[in-house]
């Protein structure tokens, strides 16, 4: 058991994102450029650091969806927007939920967001789960599921098996997306669960495919 995980269960609590993040990175899963920080002093630094724009997350062991708590501020372009997210971001404290943090993300914008997770179902165990994202996950249902561990090969075949594919091949004159990075992700992923099988959900959404690579804007684990 990885101990991010082993300390979350002994604390009775899912893992904070900036401990999910850590955990992908573990199973060789690429995160972007992040800083965990708790004074405005520290928000200030990590925007300057990460490059402006950037986006700003609380960090809450109360808070599982984000932006439905008002909990996310994006697109960050100077220090004054910084200072008032910050402002804004710990007063949820005054709502009754429990601050550990802030989470400060370099700001990606994408036309295609994709989603990437698990559920471990009872028949089969870790199904892996690859799909459209953001709004579109439950307005389309275009997913394609598969059962851990993936082969590169199955991966692949999952990308291709949902009805919106052709997005990621570009086209009027948006660059192709990485797929290879999204299948490796997808493989990586299903190793990681099964040898964390506390892990009792994923969910990273939005996941916004690059020429190069892949942006995990935001990532939540279950346990």
């Amino acid at each position: 058991m990885h101990l991010l995980i082993e300390r979350a269960k002994n604390e009775g609590r899912h893992l904070l994102e900036p401990e999910a993040l850590d955990l992908l990175r573990d199973y060789s899963i690429p995160v972007p450029k992040h800083r965990f920080i708790h004074t405005e002093t520290e928000a200030l630094e990590a925007a300057r650091g990460l490059g402006l724009p950037v986006v700003m997350k609380v960090v809450s062991r109360d808070i599982i969806h984000k932006t439905e708590a008002g909990g996310v501020v994006t697109n960050l372009r100077d220090e004054r927007h910084v200072r008032e997210a910050f402002a804004h971001l710990t007063s949820l404290e005054k709502a009754g939920y429990a601050v550990q943090g802030i989470l400060v993300y370099p700001f990606e914008d994408s036309q295609v967001e994709l989603s990437v997770g698990m559920l471990r179902d009872a028949q089969f165990g870790p199904v892996i789960t690859f799909g459209l994202g953001g709004i579109w996950i439950e307005v389309l249902q275009d997913i394609a599921y598969g059962i851990a561990p993936l082969s590169f090969e199955e991966a692949e075949e999952m990308i291709q098996s949902i009805r919106s594919h052709a997005i990621l091949a570009g086209g009027r004159g948006k660059r192709p997306s990485d797929r290879k990075a999204l299948s490796e992700l997808l493989v990586h992923l299903s190793r990681m669960v099964m040898k964390e099988e506390d892990i009792r959900e994923i969910d990273l959404n939005p996941v916004f495919p690059l020429e190069r690579g892949f942006f995990i804007a935001d990532a939540r684990i279950l346990l």
